[in-house]
């Protein structure tokens, strides 16, 4: 029984092979990408442990995958300690978002010049130059512009104008001397206040499209219905085609009156007033061949 085990035991581990041998079957990766796959497994392994704890915020709390994902991406601009990572990064809309206070941070770290000239509740003027530039970049953020983009409104600028001030210019001006740390990433006040509207947001708000349904209707009711509708249409007269311009008028010349042929009328024999009846035998000889003949035997026929 024992041998049994054994045997389906060293079975299995032959068929799944261990992390280790996976990446290494993988020659076509980059280096960069081999490494990047072994921190994410090693950070999620002990992310698991890390999000039972009340150390980390609420958003990461029994969410080891998005917190492997917040601790990867702050690593990508600079920030290696993971405890730090986490609370570095909000997830805003379903969008991860750095504080001001961080991204300033960040691009001191990497050797920009960063400093604030002037802040108060009207307005926040932020200044610096980036690393090995001599131009001086300047962000100013004041209400009227706060109110020109409707975010006085909002209970962060009613509270703390101040600071929302500040927050906002520090983050643009870290955009413009910076960008390439960045990567794309936002500012949490720009978030917050709506001025931002992240693709991921965009598209879960997209109505979906409704699809139109037809009806078929039985084949008696579309009778019924296609002559009321012939019935109420008014019949179409005859189009008759309209003379030409270039036609002229011919008028029928008169029928001439044509008289019936008369038949002709059968010929009467009228016989001649001078003649005389005929008297004797119509067999026998006249008188004139009896002179020029004579007297023929009786028996002659």
């Amino acid at each position: 029984m024992t041998d049994t085990t054994n045997t389906e035991l060293e079975a299995q581990e032959s068929v799944a092979p261990t992390e280790v041998e996976y990446l290494e079957q993988v020659e076509y990766a980059s280096n960069d990408l081999l490494e990047f796959s072994r921190n994410m497994h090693i950070v999620y392994a002990f992310a698991c442990s890390l999000v039972q704890t009340p150390f980390v915020p609420q958003q990461y709390q029994r969410n080891p995958g998005n917190a492997t994902a917040a601790i990867m991406a702050a690593r990508g601009v600079g920030i290696k300690d993971p405890m730090a990572a986490l609370r570095a990064i909000d997830v805003i809309q379903g969008t991860p978002a750095f504080r001001a206070n961080t991204l300033r941070g960040l691009a001191q770290a990497a050797g920009h010049e960063i400093w604030v000239e002037e802040s108060t509740t009207q307005r926040a003027i932020v200044a610096g130059r980036r690393k090995g530039d001599d131009r001086v970049q300047q962000s100013e953020w004041d209400m009227d512009r706060a109110r020109n983009l409707q975010l006085t409104s909002k209970d962060n600028w009613k509270k703390q104008p101040k600071a929302m001030l500040l927050a906002r210019a520090t983050s643009e001006l870290v955009r413009l001397i910076a960008s390439d740390m960045l990567m794309g990433l936002y500012a949490a006040e720009e978030l917050e206040d709506g001025s931002v509207v992240p693709e991921s947001a965009t598209e879960a708000e997209k109505p979906k499209p409704k699809r139109a349904t037809i009806q078929r209707k039985k084949p008696a009711q579309a009778l019924k219905e296609q002559a009321e509708r012939e019935a109420q249409e008014p019949a179409e007269e005859p189009e008759t085609p309209a003379p030409s311009e270039d036609a002229t008028e011919v008028e029928p010349a008169p029928e001439e009156a044509t008289e019936p042929p008369q038949e002709d009328a059968p010929m009467a024999l009228v016989a001649p007033d001078d003649t005389e009846p005929f008297v004797g035998n119509p067999l026998g000889l006249t008188r004139e061949e009896r002179e020029e003949f004579g007297t023929l035997p009786e028996n002659f026929r």
